[in-house]
């Protein structure tokens, strides 16, 4: 039976004993050999096909005790990240990180960062988590719009804020504090030394390592208690950088956006003033590539946003081309075409695929 680590019973040196053990076994969940080769299995989804990943799968048992024996004799280093650009959908600076070091960050992140930080937020916190994502915070706003409808009808207001440049002007400072706040000491002084080693200076992160992306729907946790809890804001929803806030009273969300702009400020953000205003729930809400409209019956209409669709029939138009001339396999094309599909029929897009399913038949019209 283990003593209890108390010094009334006589044992004085109990408590940091089981401290010991506690930080052992935190340690061993986190670069233990099962924590680090179940987290390879993990990391491997979707990029088996690259010779680095399947040259360190096919070895996993030797790399991932080579991995563990770094870790733990502070012989590990991490290897420099690989920056890069995407333009579409909008142009974004990306680091790329060894699949060795993305094994070690998926097996802190998954077992000691996430579920201490994630334990922390509101419900309607909607990005990056699990049995989370695009898919819920579309019905979190749906439905948010329809109990508007039930108390105040079609009469209402939205206040919708964006940040200017969210992850590459977050503090390090505020993002290392939000971290110390939520997780014990090794998983704290873990999380500091990675941020610490892909990213120099005081401000800005890259998007693409996963730990980065906690961060960014950790930052502004306290922003979303104050307004939840303080501005009593019911129909609040944040996905990563953007967020809606929905009320009846145009005044009352004026004096909530001027609070909000102060908290951000007190964080180094500010508003993107292109896509923060408040303006009447009926206009419709754009959000997440759908807008939002409320009919005189309380019915909430979903309708794909137009450039959405004019990029599509161009990027068709540019793989039909290429499957022509032997690039690509019509089934790839076909693939991406359904892909698209899946996300259109998100909304009320029936007769929007109709045209969409013709206009994919013609490009195809002179092929076998």
């Amino acid at each position: 039976m283990p003593l209890t680590p108390s010094s009334q019973y006589g044992y004085p040196h109990c408590e940091n004993l089981v401290q010991m053990n506690n930080d052992e076994d935190l340690e061993e969940s986190i670069i233990g050999f099962d924590a680090l080769y179940s987290s390879m299995h993990r990391c491997k989804s979707g990029v088996i096909w690259k010779d680095s990943v399947a040259h360190y799968v096919l070895n996993g048992i030797e790399e991932t005790i080579k991995l563990e024996r770094e870790l733990k004799n502070g012989t590990y280093t991490a290897r420099k990240p690989v920056p890069f650009t995407i333009t579409s959908p909008k142009r974004r600076e990306i680091i790329s990180i060894s699949f060795r070091d993305r094994v070690y960050q998926r097996s802190l992140n998954d077992n000691a960062i996430y579920p201490a930080m994630t334990k922390h937020f509101i419900y309607d916190n909607g990005a990056c988590q699990k049995n989370k994502g695009t898919d819920f915070a579309r019905d979190r706003l749906k439905c948010f719009l329809q109990r508007h409808f039930r108390n105040h009808g079609s009469d209402g207001y939205v206040f919708q804020c964006d940040i200017h440049g969210y992850y590459p002007n977050m503090r390090h400072d505020v993002a290392k504090e939000t971290f110390r706040k939520h997780l014990d000491r090794i998983p704290y002084e873990r999380a500091v030394e990675v941020l610490d080693g892909q990213y120099q200076g005081d401000v800005g992160y890259n998007a693409g390592s996963q730990m980065i992306q906690i961060a960014g729907i950790s930052v502004l946790n306290e922003l979303d208690h104050f307004i939840k809890e303080q501005l009593h804001i019911k129909y609040y929803i944040r996905y990563m950088d953007d967020l809606i806030l929905i009320h009846h009273d145009e005044d009352y969300l004026k004096r909530c956006k001027e609070m909000i702009r102060i908290r951000l400020s007190n964080l180094g953000f500010e508003f993107n003033p292109k896509k923060t205003r408040i303006f009447k729930l009926r206009e419709g809400i754009l959000f997440l590539g759908f807008t939002y409209r409320i009919t005189p019956t309380g019915k909430v209409i979903l309708t794909i946003n137009p450039k959405n669709v004019k990029q599509e029939r161009k990027k068709l138009a540019r793989l039909v081309r290429k499957a022509k001339n032997g690039e690509l396999s019509k089934e790839k094309v076909d693939q991406c075409f359904d892909c698209w599909c899946n996300h259109a029929g998100k909304g009320n897009s029936y007769r929007l695929l109709l045209r969409m399913r013709a206009y994919y038949k013609e490009l195809w019209r002179n092929e076998k």
